[in-house]
């Protein structure tokens, strides 16, 4: 029980501590053949990265486009993909996994039986945003 708690702990904080993905690193695909749009760009205090390249199919090339939104701490908090003329479907959302990692995390303190000064331990060691969270969805859970 204490490695799986440990490890859904862990998850949340890799996940809290990573920026993701930086605008400098997407560009320097640029290089490759495949890649054929960059555009960057400021809306309501984010930035959002199009980046699209030509994939080869069976059939014929198509377009692939991403886009990328950072909020104004530079994390990368959505990842979009666009398929030929077809809509954005999100691929990867910092607040869902985020949710997903607290829900995580409660889950397995609150099934673990776990004592009120036990999980007050543990949330000490969490950043304090995440700690908050984690409190909010315990009583949620309780």
């Amino acid at each position: 029980m204490k490695n799986i708690m440990d490890e859904a702990i862990q998850g949340l904080l890799n996940l809290h501590l990573t920026k993701g993905v930086q605008p400098s690193d997407l560009s320097n695909n640029l290089f490759d053949q495949e890649y054929v749009d960059f555009n960057i760009k400021k809306k309501n205090g984010a930035l959002i990265l199009d980046l699209s390249y030509m994939e080869e199919t069976d059939e014929l090339p198509q377009k692939i486009s991403m886009r990328y939104t950072y909020n104004s701490d530079r994390y990368l908090v959505l990842i979009e993909q666009k398929i030929g003329t077809k809509k954005f479907n999100v691929q990867w959302c910092r607040l869902s996994a985020v949710a997903i990692a607290i829900r995580n995390v409660t889950d397995i303190l609150a099934g673990a039986g776990i004592s009120p000064a036990v999980i007050g331990s543990i949330l000490e060691t969490l950043p304090n945003d995440l700690k908050e969270s984690i409190v909010v969805r315990l009583r949620s859970v309780a």
